[in-house]
């Protein structure tokens, strides 16, 4: 069963894919994932968890954004 919330994070996910112009397979090569477990993510059928919100975050540029200053030390 999908949580409101997990389809809402995915569908910002997919939204600013998209603004970048990045696949679902050049997403998931920089979070480290299949493109398949993108796909999930986007429906909202797989929660994503904090630490890799984060990661996909850093990948589609948006730590000034949507979740605060980039943590020190990171990357």
């Amino acid at each position: 069963m999908q949580n409101s919330v997990d389809v809402l994070v995915g569908k910002r996910v997919r939204m600013r894919r998209l603004e970048l112009s990045l696949s679902q397979s050049e997403l998931a090569e920089k979070i480290g994932v299949t493109f398949q477990q993108v796909q999930k993510y986007e429906r909202g059928t797989n929660r994503i968890s904090c630490s890799r919100l984060t990661q996909i975050a850093s990948a589609l540029f948006l730590w000034g954004r949507c979740l605060g200053e980039r943590p020190a030390g990171n990357a």
